[in-house]
């Protein structure tokens, strides 16, 4: 316990800088605000695991208390006057290289070497990889983590080979603690770092560096994986400090769902650099929030985002859609006067600097822009009554959504019995139940959320298990695909051909149903297919070949003459390359932005095909397919606007139709 009279930096009424006296007290984890100007409790409540002491249950004071850790000791170093951010105020220390990086590659390693925690956001195919192990092969420390995706690492590992790195690039299963004087990068999925931060204990070797590969993964504080990273950055800055160790994040999708998903990031690069103390809080400064009740309880609700100067900062209406002029109709006392917002989505992309370095492709990369092509499938009358029928019948409006999506794809899930298994909600037929003695009729199957006072009065019995009946075993269902027919099939096939002499197409699909449609379509018509799904790849052959080459290196092979790449785009769509194709269809998509955005780049980087260029293609069945696709853009502009830029709108011109109807072709250009 300790007691530290200071002064904080505050502001006055007028704005003038000033700092005022303080006293705090570190004391059970927690960091006291003994004596405070009042003008900094907006900074204090911003904080971590602050709390306002006034209304405890025993000894309520009139004080602020936050958690002591990293983050807020970083805060308060600058609230105290001190140069916190000075480190990464420094301007960028350049050098010079031998490999033939381009120099937006330059600009990244040489950030990594001069702030050592950072992060880059830089957009897919610019090169991230390469610049990584730039920045690991000049760091001097022998023992760097490197985590990603699953059907990444495989890349990743082909990547450090093509570029004879000094490095061992070895799979974290073959072992994670390197010999004496060995330069090893140990690879790791998340779910498998976490194990390794779980089981690590104090005085065990910890690696100087981390690499966390779509570091986009951990966008959500309190996650497991989240949690793991931040556990293991934490633990580098405490061992090896500012100069001694490494933390660099990489994503070409930083924030693929709302710009809150830059905090999580921000702090395992570096706790404290933004100044919000959580998600939540980050939240209510970017975005129009209103109070709601429900059930009695208060909660603030996101009305919109504050991503445009024009919007009321009152209500996050545009002047004239807004209650902010008599019209005769509205009651007067909703009536306020327009008062116009700051763009704090925009702002964002400011305060970033120096913690990241942002790169663009069209202003790193001479390649042709990217074209768009939807494919409308015309549905029939029946499906369309059949789509109807399903809404209509659904629980609720998600359930209703997804099984409108399995209907444009081409099929429709449903459990049938094979056979029967163990019966895991009891032992030996038998369960426990409890029951009011007061009330004989109330049984209740489960007490772990109930009240202690209410699980007091009950008496526990044995019955007869409800799920099995007491035979102990209930049957096995398992998920098939009931297939429906679908013009996607035609339109793909038509693509198929119109790739021929290229050889090569790129398919993504939102189901593992809808991979297993879009691959027997390419082996029908005579391609052969490395398929990616539940982080697994294969490689299937038409005429049933057996294969033993590398599905990366089969698909790179220019002396197989057809290859088809299928993947659920959250399998297959992060940090590969896949320029030898120069088409990429869309069978359908996701509602997670993130993995269309990655997917879209797979083939759209560096080492493509100047002069074929880059075709992207929709598939559009039922409203369902446009639908996902409107969300996917209005996410993707908003993460582009924290990324300094401005989403250009795409126009859609009809250009082509097949000859009997089933389809119509349209083109997209610039707006």
């Amino acid at each position: 316990m300790s007691v530290v009279q200071t002064k904080l930096r505050t502001k006055t009424s007028s704005g003038t800088a000033i700092l005022v006296a303080a006293t705090l007290e570190y004391k059970d984890g927690r960091i006291w605000f003994l004596k405070s100007p009042y003008s900094l409790k907006d900074e204090i409540r911003a904080m971590r695991g602050s709390k306002w002491h006034g209304y405890d249950d025993e000894n309520p004071r009139k004080i602020w208390s936050i958690e002591d850790c990293q983050r807020n000791r970083f805060q308060l170093s600058f609230l105290v006057g001190e140069k916190a951010y000075a480190w990464f105020d420094r301007p960028v220390i350049r050098h010079e290289y031998t490999r033939p990086l381009k120099d937006h590659q330059k600009d990244l390693t040489d950030a990594g070497l001069t702030y050592h925690y950072h992060i880059f956001a830089a957009e897919m195919g610019t090169g991230k990889t390469l610049a990584a192990q730039e920045v690991i092969e000049r760091s001097g420390i022998n023992w760097w983590f490197w985590v990603g995706p699953k059907t990444s690492l495989p890349n990743i590992k082909r990547e450090f080979r093509i570029w004879e790195s000094v490095y061992k690039f070895r799979l974290a299963h073959d072992g994670v603690e390197p010999e004496l004087d060995e330069r090893v990068v140990v690879a790791f999925t998340y779910e498998g770092l976490k194990t390794w931060v779980d089981q690590w204990k104090p005085g065990q070797p910890l690696p100087a560096g981390l690499i966390c590969d779509e570091s986009s993964r951990c966008k959500n504080a309190g996650t497991q994986r989240s949690d793991a990273c931040q556990r293991l950055a934490d633990l580098i800055r405490s061992q090896y400090g500012l100069e001694g160790g490494f933390v660099i994040e990489m994503s070409g999708t930083p924030s693929p769902k709302s710009p809150v998903d830059w905090w999580s990031q921000c702090e395992i690069a570096w706790p404290g650099f933004l100044r919000e103390g959580s998600m939540k809080a980050m939240e209510e400064r970017l975005a129009f929030m209103v109070l709601q009740q429900q059930d009695g309880n208060s909660f603030k609700r996101r009305i919109g985002w504050k991503d445009d100067e024009r919007k009321c900062e009152v209500c996050g209406l545009f002047e004239a859609s807004g209650p902010h002029q008599l019209d005769g109709v509205t009651p007067p006392e909703e009536y306020h006067d327009f008062k116009a917002s700051k763009n704090e989505v925009a702002y964002l992309y400011k305060r970033l600097q120096g913690l990241v370095t942002i790169k663009h492709k069209k202003d790193c990369l001479d390649l042709p822009d990217k074209r768009y092509r939807k494919i409308i499938c015309k549905p029939t009358a029946s499906l369309l009554r059949a789509g109807e029928a399903i809404v209509s019948a659904a629980p609720n409006a998600i359930t209703g959504m997804t099984l409108l999506r399995e209907l444009s794809d081409g099929f429709q899930y449903r459990e049938v019995q094979d056979g029967v298994t163990t019966c895991t909600h009891c032992v030996d037929g038998i369960v426990s139940e409890w029951i009011d003695p007061e009330d004989a009729g109330q049984v209740y199957q489960n007490i772990g959320m109930m009240p202690p006072e209410v699980v007091a009065r009950l008496v526990e019995r044995q019955a007869t298990c409800p799920k099995c009946g007491g035979s102990k075993e209930v049957p096995k269902l398992v998920r098939i695909a009931h297939e429906i027919p679908t013009p996607k099939e035609k339109a793909l096939r038509m693509l198929l051909d119109e790739n021929e002499e290229t050889g090569r197409l790129v398919v993504f699909a939102g189901f593992t149903g809808s991979v297993d449609r879009a691959v027997k379509v390419c082996i029908n018509e005579k391609w052969n297919v490395v398929r990616c799904d539940q982080g697994v790849f294969q490689v299937l052959t038409h005429d049933n070949d057996t294969v033993t080459e590398e599905p990366l290196d089969y698909w790179a092979n220019k002396a197989i003459p057809r290859v088809a790449f299928v993947a659920n785009p959250e399998s297959g769509g992060m940090s590969l390359t896949l320029v030898e194709a120069r088409t990429a269809v869309y069978w359908s998509n996701s509602w997670k932005p993130e993995y269309r955005v990655q997917s879209e780049d797979r083939i759209h980087r560096i080492g493509m095909d100047l002069n074929k260029g880059c075709l992207i293609v929709d598939l559009i069945h039922l409203p369902s397919d446009e639908r996902v696709l409107d969300v996917i853009r209005e996410n993707r502009k908003l993460e582009l606007m924290t990324m300094g830029e401005l989403m250009a709108g795409l126009k859609w011109e009809s250009t082509d139709a097949d000859t009997d109807g089933t389809f119509e072709v349209v083109e997209a250009v610039a707006a």
